[in-house]
C-alpha cells in the first residue's frame, strides 16, 4: 500500500475544504529543499502531525511535500493548518 498519490498534489483530499483560490496559492517545496530554520511547515502527506517547527539543516524527505508558512503567507497558513487537522 502507497501513499498519496503525489503527481496532483492540490488533489490530496484534506485540500478540498479550501477554496480553488486558496488552493491555487500553496506553494508545495518538494524532496530535497532546504527548510529554514525556524520556520512551520505542515507534511503535506501526513497532515494531521499538525503544524511541525523546522530546524536547523532539516529538509524535505525523498517522497516528501510539505506546505511552508514562509511560502503561503499568513492568512493561507491559518486556513491550512485548519484544513490538516479537519477542522474546516
Amino acid at each position: 500500500m502507497g501513499g498519496p498519490d503525489l503527481s496532483n498534489p492540490l488533489g490530496l483530499t484534506w485540500l478540498q475544504p479550501l477554496t480553488e483560490d486558496e488552493r491555487s496559492r500553496i506553494v508545495f517545496s518538494e524532496a530535497g529543499e532546504m527548510l529554514d530554520d525556524g520556520d512551520w511547515y505542515v507534511d503535506a502527506t501526513s497532515p494531521k502531525r499538525g503544524p511541525v517547527l523546522a530546524l536547523e539543516g532539516e529538509f524535505v524527505p525523498k517522497q516528501g511535500l510539505y506546505v511552508r508558512r514562509s511560502k503561503v503567507g499568513e492568512d493561507l497558513w491559518g486556513r491550512v493548518t485548519l484544513a490538516a487537522s479537519g477542522k474546516l
